[in-house]
């Protein structure tokens, strides 16, 4: 432990004054949140919290700001000052010194009366702060800082005891990172229970971090959005051009409009929007989506209404649950997601227990699949297709939709997402967010790449863990809508009621004006 020593750590030092801290741009316990994803985060203590949002929205502020918010909620010591111990991690010092710790001067500067800086470029650095707060409370801040690099944590942070850490551009580090931070946390050992007012006092630990949005192949959409582990909080910042946005006092509509003139769209969707970046080079297949209309706050509970089932074959058969409203919403409000490899009869074991696990007593409506896994069985031999076998498992016909043609699919989910919402304020497409792969192909994962075996530019959907889910989808809300519906609205190409209806042979109206 001697390396972890630090003079005066637990006795103050000889005529030592704690002085409050103000004169500064920006009181720290007075803080002016960004707006109210930015306040929850500064005032949160899950044991994993990160902030992601656009580029400019105060994330890195809302970090330095959640020490002092931290640090009074940590329990007293028997001489009256709190103290608490904190690492704040980068990839590299260079971008470590160069972007944060200017932020962390802002509302702490260095050469307050009581602070202490150690440290350089390209080297750890280690900042105490001893202040009192307006209310009288005094506090000992100590805030190591590393850049990560090629070290692992472990062998970094042997040893070290502290309440908190700060993964400063979280997705520039290690998966590891943020789970070996909060263990050292956790264990409760700093600044010791010997020296405490009250010895079973609660003991923070907490661990955050801020980032601008990666790809959605990184490991953070997979351990806070694809498959959250236990006490992992991914608060999300909206855009920079929605009415929502955060931190409009310093930055604008205009600066962000700006912005997206000059970004690439990708960036556009990572920078200004907040939404996680694509994977690899493909197209987004649904420009579309909104993830603060089309995806639920809290997961879907079934209105009195069937539930409808579509389905996709394949290595990764797939099954969406969804409810199609008089109204005309589609509701996804659950999934079935199975691993490359699953035949049809494990499928179908998955899919009955899913069922009367989560939706039993509610009646099956219409369901569809994809037409072409109907095909393949040998009849004389008495075989039935993929889809025949689920639907006898389920005790339902499954429908075809009437073309497997990737475009047409596509449009009739584009549709729903198109419409926005009703009068009511309420989407005509909403996905509860326990649809995690459906949730992750909407922000990415889910890609359309030109068809190397056509001479035409028709394109194929890659093909990947999000496409199964993605491609139920597509036959369920095409089935919802109709093959005629979907025509019928192309034809009319957003009017409305100058354009005829198919129906049989009846001569479409040829007058477009609007």
């Amino acid at each position: 432990m001697s390396e972890w020593e630090i003079p005066n750590e637990f006795s103050l030092p000889r005529g030592a004054e704690l002085k409050e801290l103000e004169g500064v741009k920006v009181n720290p316990i007075s803080f002016e949140p960004p707006g109210p994803i930015g306040e929850a985060y500064v005032y949160g203590l899950d044991p994993i919290d990160f902030i992601m949002g656009p580029m400019g929205s105060a994330k890195t502020t809302c970090s330095g700001f959640r020490i002092p918010a931290v640090a009074l909620r940590a329990p007293v010591c028997a001489d009256g000052v709190i103290r608490v111990r904190g690492a704040m991690l980068h990839a590299n010092f260079r971008a470590l010194y160069r972007t944060t710790l200017p932020s962390l001067f802002r509302s702490f500067p260095r050469d307050f009366p009581g602070f202490t800086f150690e440290g350089g470029q390209d080297r750890p650095f280690r900042f105490t702060m001893r202040f009192r707060t307006p209310k009288g409370k005094a506090l000992q801040i100590i805030l190591d800082g590393f850049g990560i690099g090629e070290h692992a944590i472990e062998e970094l942070l042997r040893g070290y005891e502290c309440n908190f850490g700060i993964c400063s551009e979280a997705d520039l580090l290690s998966e590891k990172v943020p789970g070996f931070m909060y263990g050292r946390a956790a264990q409760g050992r700093y600044p010791g229970r010997a020296i405490l007012a009250d010895k079973d006092a609660k003991i923070p630990a907490t661990v955050w971090g801020d980032l601008n949005p990666p790809v959605i192949s990184h490991w953070v959409h997979e351990l806070f959005v694809e498959k959250p582990r236990p006490g992992y909080t991914l608060r999300r910042q909206p855009s920079g051009l929605s009415d929502q946005a955060e931190n409009r006092k310093y930055v604008s509509r205009d600066d962000y409009e700006k912005m997206s003139l000059t970004l690439s769209p990708d960036d556009v969707r990572r920078f200004v929007h907040g939404e996680f970046g694509l994977v690899g080079d493909g197209a987004l297949v649904y420009s579309s989506f909104d993830h603060t209309i089309h995806v639920a706050k809290a997961p879907l509970a079934p209105l009195d209404l069937p539930i409808r089932l579509s389905f996709d074959a394949g290595g990764s058969p797939a099954m969406i649950v969804r409810q199609f409203t008089p109204k005309g919403h589609l509701r996804v409000l659950d999934e079935l997601v199975t691993e490359a490899g699953t035949g049809v009869g494990r499928f179908c074991e998955y899919m009955i227990d899913f069922l009367q696990a989560k939706y039993r007593g509610l009646p099956v409506g219409e369901c569809f699949g994809d037409p072409s896994a109907f095909y393949g069985a040998d009849r004389m031999a008495g075989e039935l297709s993929f889809m025949e076998i689920v639907a006898a498992a389920l005790g339902k016909p499954i429908l075809p939709t009437p073309t497997n043609e990737p475009q047409a699919r596509q449009e009739a989910v584009d549709w729903f997402l198109r419409r926005g919402r009703d009068s009511d304020g309420t989407p005509y497409f909403q996905v509860s967010p326990i649809c995690k792969m459906i949730v992750g192909g909407f922000q990415g994962g889910f890609t359309i790449v030109l068809n190397p075996h056509d001479t035409a530019s028709r394109v194929r959907f890659l093909k990947n863990k999000y496409s199964h889910p993605h491609e139920a989808l597509q036959y369920g809300a095409y089935g919802d809508r109709g093959h005629a519906g979907l025509i019928n609205d192309a034809a009319r190409a957003g009017r409305f009621g100058n354009v005829t209806p198919i129906r049989g042979s009846v001569r479409v109206n040829s007058d477009f004006n609007p």
